[in-house]
């Protein structure tokens, strides 16, 4: 019994895009077309690019007649392709499916999100005005992308997100502790995060009452593996 479990390990296992898992839905595709693409995908891990229908048939529960219509929907959308090549050793040609459209269309997914979002938090940074705009620029999404001096990557962006819609941090307190990160070397999303939950489970709500805090844990540096996030 051990050793028949050993042997199921040791198939091995296919490689699939987390980000692909996470917007296949938004990218419009069903859930019977991602379950045939992971299929193609685990073939083509196997050394096989082209399997048959009867290959597939064997695997899914689908019929023939339905697999050749989700083959054709994927071919006819873009989100795969059939390359025709030739084999140099032996002249003979071959066909493959290639599933690069298909990881093209998801980088142009991920572009358009981090558009809307980037437009979203651009937004929410109209009120307050709390840093000098010759500084940082105007809106929340600016002022970091200035501090950070690069663009914001989708992940920074949906944290933004986060922290305004779902979190529901002011953007002062934000700003305050972006700062706080600037001033103690550890300008990166996950630090600001934590300072935030931080001041968050302070009861902390706005800067001047976080800059008190920070004043008053700076004093005491023997509580500092208890209070300070890392």
């Amino acid at each position: 019994m051990d050793r028949h479990i050993l042997q199921l390990l040791q198939e091995g296992s296919t490689s699939v895009s987390n980000l692909l898992m996470k917007k296949y839905k938004r990218m419009s595709l069903s859930d019977e077309e991602m379950m045939l693409i992971i299929h193609l995908l685990s073939f083509q891990q196997e050394g096989n690019r082209f399997p048959t229908l009867q290959q597939l048939e064997e695997r899914v529960s689908m019929s023939g007649l339905r697999l050749i219509q989700l083959l054709q929907k994927l071919l006819k959308e873009e989100y795969i392709t059939i390359d025709e090549d030739v084999d140099p050793q032996s002249g003979m040609r071959y066909e493959s499916y290639n599933l690069e459209p298909l990881y093209r269309r998801l980088y142009h997914c991920l572009q358009e999100e981090q558009k809307v979002l980037s437009e979203s938090v651009l937004g929410l940074g109209t009120g307050l005005n709390l840093v000098p705009a010759k500084e940082y620029g105007t809106g929340l999404y600016s002022q970091f992308e200035q501090a950070f001096g690069r663009p914001l990557s989708p992940i920074e962006i949906e944290t933004l997100h986060i922290w305004v819609e779902e979190d529901k941090y002011s953007e002062e307190l934000i700003l305050a502790a972006m700062r706080e990160a600037i001033s103690v070397g550890k300008l990166y999303i996950r630090y600001i995060d934590r300072i935030l939950l931080e001041w968050q489970r302070q009861q902390i709500k706005s800067a001047e009452e976080a800059r008190n805090y920070s004043l008053r844990f700076r004093r005491q540096p023997q509580k500092r593996d208890h209070k300070q996030p890392h």
